[in-house]
């Protein structure tokens, strides 16, 4: 491994082919830490959207249970005042009873003032068998006393409270009540005293006791924390969302902050392999120059035996595919800004097609394009979009079968701009392979110098475009450059 910076030693004797590997070893640790952050965030952002959802499902939930709480508190509330408008109306007719006919007119008078007020719609005595005794207020309301059971019922009108309380029968010498003269009794117990002849509460036995009270105050309560609660969700989950595209736009800013790092990186590291590459490309030029101009000069000689002529024209071939490669690392590691004009897609198809129609014409392939029109034109460096087509194309022509179809089309998306998209019906790209395609000198074709799809992210890169690759639906690979200014 090289232990010295290539960038001093430029003018020397430096093994390039140290620098070369180190740079394109930098390149590839970046490539794999991108893939890598690009996954991270992807779960950063899964567990935190899934950390806020459930945050909001919490407080939804915390507040369901504040709501039945305050619910059950406002409803204590109706069935202890219940509770004690029944011991005061039980107890008082226990302690007074004994006052004889005033004692009728008195408790008439006391149920007719509960039920002046708005908390009780009606209060009800009767005997054990149901038969009534003393009412007042909306006694319709109450029902049969006889089918009435005992306890305390929510119903859509009110709550009703029903008890069973039971009296001694009176003392002999007992005062005893009149059915007559009674003052402020009701009709109906006047006319229940004078058919019974006495008062039944002198008599004693077991008796019913019914209450309903209005419960509009409690469900207006409870309607008031309904809607206070559902507010609090809903500002809950606005709070939730305001954190969570605050905590987008964070993610997003140190995301760019750390791709204009990458960024950074990878041109500091593509100026070292560029200025490498120009020693590399001095170093073996002129070498491969002299050596080709030799044996070019042995060809045309005819001295030399068949044997020697075959092996000097190896030679000569060697030299150049050597040439070759250099030309395509050169063209990936030298930088270079784009010379944006108006570039014909359909004319520049063309001249790529007559181009590679040698390679075409050997795997018997057809290249249909769809360039739309000839008026479609795009903004870019004609020789660089041309370079990144004639790599796309012959990247497909490759791998497509022979006999096959080679799909070039041009289309305009949704937001204006163009993309073209290369198809062919090859066996596509394994799935762990995917993330490597664009990495220089990672290739899958024996032979291959893993540099064309290099080239092509180096060009869509330089112009502010994206490629990427995309399976084929029954097979085969589709290699899009997308997001080009028409």
């Amino acid at each position: 491994m090289l232990k010295h910076n290539p960038l001093i030693q430029v003018g020397g004797r430096v093994p390039w082919t140290d620098v070369v590997q180190l740079a394109t070893i930098r390149l590839r640790l970046l490539g794999i830490k991108e893939a890598k952050r690009t996954t991270t965030m992807r779960w950063q952002r899964l567990t935190a959207w899934s950390g806020l959802l459930l945050a909001w499902v919490a407080l939804a939930a915390w507040q369901y249970h504040e709501y039945g709480h305050e619910q059950e508190l406002a409803r204590q509330t109706l069935r202890r005042q219940a509770d004690s408008l029944m011991s005061a109306l039980v107890g008082g007719i226990r302690s007074h009873r004994r006052m004889g006919r005033f004692f009728l007119g008195q408790l008439q008078g006391t149920l007719d003032e509960l039920v002046i007020s708005k908390d009780v719609l009606a209060v009800s005595i009767a005997a054990d068998d149901g038969r009534p005794i003393i009412s007042a207020g909306e006694t319709e309301s109450l029902g049969d006393a006889a089918t009435v059971s005992v306890g305390r019922f929510w119903e859509t009108y009110g709550f009703r409270f029903v008890d069973r309380f039971e009296l001694s029968p009176e003392p002999a010498g007992s005062p005893q009540p009149m059915g007559r003269g009674l003052g402020r009794g009701s009709q109906g117990w006047r006319q229940h005293a004078a058919a019974d002849g006495e008062s039944r509460f002198s008599s004693g036995g077991t008796f019913l006791a019914t209450l309903l009270l209005d419960r509009a105050q409690v469900d207006e309560q409870c309607h008031r924390a309904y809607w206070l609660r559902i507010t609090v969700v809903m500002a809950g989950g606005i709070v939730l969302l305001c954190v969570a595209f605050a905590w987008r736009a964070t993610i997003r800013l140190a995301d760019a902050y750390g791709r204009a790092r990458l960024l950074e990186t990878e041109t500091r590291h593509l100026r070292e392999l560029s200025q490498a590459a120009t020693g590399l490309a001095h170093e073996t030029r002129n070498p491969l120059g002299l050596i080709r101009g030799w044996m070019q000069r042995l060809a045309q000689s005819e001295t030399h035996q068949p044997e020697v002529q075959q092996q000097i024209r190896a030679v000569i071939e060697e030299c150049d595919r050597v040439t070759s490669r250099i030309n395509q690392f050169l063209a990936f590691a030298r930088p270079r800004q784009p010379d944006v004009e108006r570039v014909d897609v359909e004319q520049l198809l063309g001249e790529l097609t007559t181009i590679l129609q040698p390679d075409l014409n050997a795997k018997n392939l057809q290249l249909e394009t769809n360039g739309g029109s000839p008026a479609i034109t795009v903004r870019a460096d004609r020789e660089m979009l041309r370079q990144a087509l004639f790599n796309m194309i012959q990247n497909a022509v490759q791998f497509a079968p022979e006999e096959g179809t080679v799909e070039v089309v041009v289309a305009k998306g949704q937001d204006g701009r163009c993309r073209i998209d290369v198809a062919d019906c090859g066996p596509g790209v394994p799935p762990e392979d995917v993330e490597s395609l664009f990495t220089p000198y990672f290739t899958t074709r024996p032979g291959g110098t893993g540099l064309g799809l290099a080239i092509v992210r180096h060009i869509a890169t330089a112009h502010g475009w994206r490629v990427e690759y995309i399976p084929r639906a029954g097979g085969g690979s589709i290699f899009r450059l997308d997001r080009i200014d028409a």
